[in-house]
């Protein structure tokens, strides 16, 4: 049996083949909060900003979709490039609220993320243009 066949036959004995790795990062966390209820620091847990890791879940679907992607192509293409953009904005947001960083200094990277976007096509625009 070949790799894909393997993939093929978990995806569809289950149907959940593409929740795995938010299922993991859901697990990893609560690991997390239970070794910071046990008393066992972690140096880059702060427990006053606990929910923002929660916000790093909703990048999961983002880097799911660009690995599904990249694998169903064989390359980068402009999806892959578009969903990954969108996994780095949510990463950002997230960064921000974890690391304490300041909206005021750090903005202009929404602003670079814009332009970054303008550059990549959106695939889902292409479908549009064909309706109009």
């Amino acid at each position: 049996m070949s790799d894909s066949e393997k993939d093929a036959g978990f995806q569809s004995a289950g149907g959940y083949g593409h929740r795995i790795i938010p299922a993991l990062l859901v697990v990893a966390m609560g690991v997390v909060f239970l070794c910071g209820n046990l008393g066992v620091r972690i140096p880059f847990f702060n427990q006053a900003n606990w929910w923002a890791w929660f916000i790093l879940v909703g990048a999961t679907w983002p880097l799911s979709r660009a690995w599904e992607r990249y694998r169903a192509v064989g390359s980068v293409d402009a999806a892959v490039v578009h969903s990954l953009l969108n996994a780095l904005a949510v990463v950002t947001v997230a960064m921000f609220f974890i690391l304490g960083l300041s909206w005021a200094m750090w903005w202009p990277l929404f602003v670079i993320y814009g332009g970054l976007c303008m550059l990549v096509r959106d695939p889902r625009r292409r479908r549009w243009d064909r309706v109009r």
